[in-house]
């Protein structure tokens, strides 16, 4: 990594901006509100430059407890920050509530700076070090608390220290952080929006994660739209693709800067969900002086978005002591887009000051809540890409999710090549199953308590009272009982029925799918039998009285080759009436001496055998089955032609691909 992203901290009045100009150059204050005020209001940007080839972009935000939400913004994307405490002052408000946002926020690298240090003696000075140590030491940044950089702005002492140090914490950062496995989904949550004649609307922030170049499409979410970018600038450098760190403004003229806001996000097309129901995990700060309830209205914090919210405690005690973590349910008042384990702050807004935060576990939860599955909850954030993509499975079979792998991939932080192969990895290692377009998804064990019930209605329900065999069930028959019978204990399951449907039907589809293949069901005349069905149902005798007839249709299914006559034909030879036909084919296809492949056209069963097996033959040198080679084949026109491909799609030997089939790999 060669871009850093270096922000301030601190409260205001302590030199925060004047820093920045001391080690850079730069005014960061651009706006004549600032400079009459001598407040930063709106975020800075400047940029420094090492030798070593590293370069730090700097985000100055605001130290006023008016600008928290600008500060806020401004910390996302971040990868360390200068805090900033003046030596006359000390700590102060927005001081502490700026490190506890830091730390909110994952912020992991703190460089304490000292700073007007001419205006106190030395004695203060000294004072001031050991008070800054005990409030770095507790937030937990002891690392920090070692080395406080002295400055003053005024004689310039410090500054030349304090670039090395810099450097020096840059340096030691990229090495550790390159060990680390690192998101790679697009996002860059936007904090400055502006609109320039000859140009268009012009899209500013920290680029996050991922990368991306200029003709890219690019998606703003949550509103959907999207756009081509013409132009990437970084530190008013035009640069043909952005990476992970850098302080970027792409050009998208085609959007218009009405129909953007502060805190939507910048991402690749579908690769993002929009919610307003977030589960997280939250930390109550300590300072707080009294428990936090259920149902009380906060500002919550990510990235760059800011939006009021209604907090479901979701604990035994339905309260969050102060220094205690809890889950929680987050109802937002309107519906943002952000990922797993992306960080949020939560403020009081009676009292104006920040409370707590935490870390992001489903952005868009849909499900229900389960105490005990703590371990599920941290698998869904963690840093190995198996471990948390495992989790959302498991959540999805757990807790009433559908599964859906296009959703799961909208929630994660991972790009789509690096999602779909960690699928394949956990497929591969037998710990998930997957339908043969990996739609959907579910681990291997849930796979297997559904398809050992799948069997048993199979079974149960294709015998009547005389423990006999009778007609076999249909899919839909089967999905039915299915869907009413599996987890039926979850309480969620019985008040989300097309939630329910969606799960069920991938569940069952793949389930169906397998058992096909493995031939432990048995698929004839549209419905679908036990394994071993065959011989139970091969000793049925047809009625004495229609033994002729029976042989008739044999000879005449026979007679044409593949072109059998239809039932039509069928109808006129016979002579015997629709009533007596159609119970005759029934006996037939339930003995399996013939095959209906759809109402209107029959097959001998061996001759069905005889045209999957030039299939076989056929799939051993081509992968694409269309219906010119099904006519070539079976030796048909297309009138039978179109019906057999659909015949073995039906029973999971082909499957479907726009206008050709491919061999099932099952």
């Amino acid at each position: 990594m060669d871009t850093f992203i270096l922000g301030t901290a601190g409260h205001i009045d302590h030199g925060k901006s004047s820093l920045i100009k001391a080690l850079t150059g730069i005014e960061t204050d651009r706006l004549e509100e600032e400079k009459r005020r001598g407040i930063s209001i709106v975020l800075g940007y400047a940029v420094m430059y090492f030798s070593s080839g590293i370069s730090v972009g700097i985000i100055d935000v605001p130290g006023h407890a008016k600008f928290i939400k600008t500060m806020v913004s401004g910390s996302t994307g971040m990868d360390g920050v200068l805090l900033t405490i003046a030596a006359d002052d000390g700590i102060m408000a927005q001081t502490r509530e700026h490190l506890l946002i830091l730390k909110l926020l994952g912020i992991g690298l703190i460089i304490p700076v000292l700073t007007k240090i001419d205006m106190v003696s030395g004695e203060i000075i000294s004072r001031r070090e050991t008070e800054i140590k005990d409030f770095l030491k507790s937030y937990g940044y002891n690392e920090a608390s070692e080395n406080i950089s002295k400055v003053s702005i005024k004689s310039g002492a410090g500054i030349a220290e304090l670039k090395n140090e810099i450097e020096k914490t840059v340096k030691k950062y990229t090495l550790h952080a390159s060990e680390k496995p690192v998101p790679t989904k697009v996002f860059l949550p936007i904090d400055r929006i502006i609109s320039l004649k000859g140009f268009g609307t012009i899209l500013a922030g920290t680029l996050k994660y991922g990368s991306f170049s200029a003709g890219d499409e690019i998606q703003i979410m949550p509103s959907g739209l999207t756009a081509r970018i013409k132009s990437i600038e970084s530190h008013n450098k035009a640069v043909e693709t952005a990476h992970k760190s850098m302080r970027i403004s792409v050009n998208v003229p085609s959007i218009k800067k009405e129909n953007v806001k502060l805190g939507d996000v910048i991402s690749l097309k579908d690769s993002l969900t929009k919610s307003n129901s977030i589960f997280a995990k939250v930390f109550y700060d300590f300072e707080n002086k009294k428990d936090l309830k259920s149902h009380i209205l906060l500002s919550f914090m990510t990235g760059g978005a800011s939006v009021n919210s209604n907090i479901i405690i979701l604990n035994g005690k339905k309260r969050i002591s102060p220094g205690e973590y809890s889950y929680a349910l987050f109802k937002l008042n309107g519906k943002i887009s952000t990922m797993s384990k992306e960080r949020f702050i939560v403020r009081d807004t009676g009292a104006g000051r920040t409370i707590g935060g935490g870390v992001i576990i489903d952005p868009m939860f849909n499900c229900g809540y389960n105490e005990p599955l703590k371990n599920l909850y941290e698998g869904m954030v963690s840093d190995n890409f198996e471990n948390a993509v495992y989790s959302f499975i498991c959540a999805g079979d757990t807790l009433g999710d559908a599964g859906n792998l296009e959703d799961i991939y909208k929630k994660l932080n991972l790009g789509y090549p690096d999602f779909m192969a960690t699928v394949a990895e956990l497929k591969n290692g037998g710990r998930i199953i997957t339908d043969n377009k990996n739609k959907f998804a579910f681990t291997k064990e849930y796979f297997d308590e559904g398809k050992a019930l799948l069997i048993k209605i199979i079974n149960e329900n294709l015998k009547n009272e005389n423990g006999g065999a009778k007609k076999g069930l249909s899919k839909q028959e089967l999905f039915v009982i299915f869907s009413q019978n599996f987890n039926k204990s979850n309480a969620y399951y019985l008040n989300n029925k097309r939630d329910v449907e969606i799960k069920f039907s991938g569940l069952f589809d793949i389930i169906i799918d397998d058992l096909l293949s493995k031939k432990e069901i048995l698929y004839n005349a549209g419905n679908i039998f036990p394994k071993g069905f065959e011989d139970k149902t091969s000793g049925t005798l047809v009625p004495a009285e229609y033994a002729e007839i029976t042989e008739k249709i044999e000879k005449l299914l026979k007679s044409s080759g593949n072109s059998v006559p239809d039932y039509a034909e069928l109808e006129k030879r016979i002579n015997a009436g629709k009533k007596i036909l159609n119970f005759i084919l029934g006996l037939m296809v339930k003995q399996f001496k013939i095959v209906k492949i759809n109402n209107n056209i029959y097959y001998p069963k061996e001759q069905i055998d005889d045209i999957k097996s030039k299939l076989d033959d056929f799939f051993k040198k081509k992968e694409r089955l269309e219906p010119k080679d099904m006519k070539e084949i079976a030796g048909v026109s297309r009138k039978y032609a179109i019906p057999l491909l659909e015949y073995f799609d039906n029973t999971a030997y082909t499957l479907k691909k726009g206008d050709y089939r491919i061999k099932n790999p099952k």
